[in-house]
């Protein structure tokens, strides 16, 4: 009890100090305004400015009540009620949290969250864990203090966390506590909890004056259950005592730094653009020139061909770069609360609208919107988004001001919006209003000759993560440029992240999936295709090299037959159509079917 009093004690000088230090910055300020309005009322017998005058001369009476308080020791009075109260705040570890960091002089808002991270791992148990400060207009956040990270530079697309989880915190400004993220109802099916298997995991929002402007985040992925449930009680105390000390400190950071943005720095987007291929560098160009104008782009593309990359990188490389960057996911809100997301709403506008929220589109003022997957808008929410791009204003929901905005929009979908639009799924008028300048992303498929770049820069990139140098064998590298890769460049950086994350130093052909595997072993075995044995065995005299020759002669005339008879077959045996589709005469297409061996030729 003797111990748990003195620690009390410390706190409470600590906070007298505090606010001793912090009350004379404020009777500064206010004699400063005082003398301002006398100089003003010299000149002028205006009442509101002597009314003005007494509620200043008012609030500086409360101010030095204050200042007596803490000089008779105030704080100190009431250390037996709080060592009676600290019972149920997490058994006193708030205490065993904080003090130590009120008794560490000067202490920068670097070293005290440093400070802080490391007290919160050691009462806890976490693994690791990180703070950042979150600007709420903007889609970015500033990682003051990792441990257990690679690097404090977290991009929430290279590093194994949830920005989903990270997200729900920041916009609800509620504490989390997962016992196992993996098997968690609501969580089990986000893609990054099965992507990284995550299990354990505690955060709370930094909240000041009803605003959420950052996290605490821990993680304890080894098992289940590590937390416990006295642990969202405790930092969501500390995390009140953190905006408390910051900002009576004035250490708080008004905007995040741009070397350690948690979402993306700019030069990040335009870099992960890898490729030579001339579709890319093309790509690359079109970004150049367009990234300030103000005209809207549409970015098509299949999914996971990189087309948030694109719009980020047109962002990061405008003038608006500064700005807020706002990504919203249009297939990933449900319809009925996408207007509200979209366009924000007044208190009362629906039940459960208990305040004024600001909708995503004019969080984003100054900015970049970015509309991914905009196919999926509602069709009646399409003639609002309509009336926005052509006028930038809009009304919130249950609102009757109108709200006027300078924003770029940038949208992107994987579906054909031309046959939405015919199909009369999607607004013909929209789709024009979007379409200005149409961007095309390649599919993967579409640029094999950048497969190798791809796999070394991604072996390259989670190689740093995993702080282990990888490579690949050249036959396991082959299978992987033999594969298709349906979900493209994604797919193919979340498979070569497991493999460098599961491997010790080289990549085989065992460690790939089964499915890249099965799917190739059936066009190509180099072990058993003929082909192996002419092309990459010497011949043993003139007359094996010469049987050679006719060999892969009737190897690929066999070919040719069967890429013509597909062909035939898929034109409905109309030999005009085949002859268009292959680019040869008529007249040659039916003498290579009229050749022996050909199928057509028996009939």
């Amino acid at each position: 009890m003797k111990a748990r009093t003195d620690r009390i004690g410390k706190l409470s000088e600590s906070c007298t100090a505090l606010l001793e230090k912090e009350q004379q910055a404020y009777r500064e300020t206010v004699s400063y305004i005082i003398e301002s309005i006398r100089a003003l009322q010299g000149d002028t017998a205006d009442r509101r400015l002597q009314r003005l005058f007494a509620q200043v001369k008012g609030l500086q009476e409360q101010l030095d009540l204050l200042v007596a308080m803490a000089r008779q020791d105030f704080l100190a009075k009431i250390a037996g009620e709080a060592d009676d109260l600290s019972h149920d705040i997490a058994d006193s570890r708030a205490a065993q949290v904080i003090i130590p960091l009120l008794q560490s002089p000067s202490l920068t808002l670097n070293s005290f969250c440093e400070a802080l991270l490391d007290q919160l791992i050691s009462v806890t148990g976490a693994e690791r864990g990180f703070i950042l400060f979150y600007v709420p207009e903007s889609t970015e956040a500033d990682v003051i203090a990792a441990r257990n990270f690679q690097t404090k530079n977290l991009s929430l697309e290279e590093y194994d966390f949830s920005r989903t989880l990270l997200r729900e915190v920041l916009q609800r400004g509620r504490p989390l506590l997962l016992e196992d993220a993996s098997s968690d109802q609501s969580y089990s099916r986000e893609a990054s909890v099965i992507k990284f298997d995550l299990k354990s995991i505690i955060a709370a929002p930094l909240r000041q004056d009803d605003r959420t402007i950052g996290a605490l985040y821990l993680e304890n992925n080894t098992s289940p259950c590590a937390f416990s449930e006295r642990d969202p009680q405790l930092l969501e105390t500390v995390a009140e005592f953190t905006v408390f000390y910051l900002q009576h400190a004035h250490l708080l950071p008004a905007t995040p730094e741009r070397d350690s943005r948690v979402f993306l720095d700019e030069t990040k987007a335009f870099k992960e653009i890898v490729g030579n291929d001339p579709k890319i560098i093309t790509l690359l160009e079109t970004i150049d020139r367009l990234a300030d104008s103000p005209a809207t782009v549409l970015i098509e593309g299949e999914s996971g061909t990189g087309k948030e990359l694109v719009a980020r990188a047109l962002h990061y490389q405008s003038a608006r770069r500064d700005r807020p960057f706002v990504a919203i996911n249009c297939a990933a809100i449900p319809d009925n609360l996408l207007e509200s997301e979209l366009f924000g709403h007044e208190k009362g506008a629906f039940t459960g609208a208990t305040g004024r929220y600001i909708g995503r589109i004019e969080q984003g003022d100054g900015g970049t919107i970015f509309l991914d997957e905009v196919s999926e808008l509602a069709y009646p929410l399409q003639a609002k988004l309509l009336r926005f791009l052509q006028s930038n204003e809009f009304d919130r929901l249950g609102g009757s001001q109108t709200v006027r905005v300078d924003v770029r929009v940038l949208a992107a979908t994987s579906k054909d919006l031309k046959a939405l639009t015919e199909s009369r799924k999607f607004q013909e008028a929209l789709y024009y209003r979007l379409n200005v300048i149409p961007v095309r992303m390649p599919a993967l498929r579409e640029r094999k000759g950048d497969m190798p770049l791809l796999i070394d820069f991604f072996l390259d990139k989670f190689s740093a993560v995993y702080g282990k140098p990888v490579r690949i064998e050249s036959d396991a590298r082959e299978w992987l440029k033999e594969y298709s890769f349906p979900g493209n460049v994604r797919e193919l950086e979340n498979l070569i992240h497991r493999l460098v994350a599961l491997t010790d130093d080289v990549i085989r052909i065992g460690d790939l999936p089964a499915e890249i595997l099965q799917t190739i072993a059936h066009r190509v075995s180099l072990q058993k295709d003929p082909l192996y044995r002419i092309l990459e065995t010497p011949p043993a005299d003139i007359e094996d090299l010469r049987r050679r020759k006719r060999e892969i002669r009737h190897a690929l005339a066999e070919q040719e037959r069967n890429l013509i008879e597909r062909v035939v077959q898929e034109a409905g045996g109309n030999l005009t159509e085949a002859s268009r589709r292959l680019g040869i005469h008529r007249v040659t297409l039916h003498k290579i079917l009229q050749r022996p061996g050909s199928r057509s030729a028996t009939r």
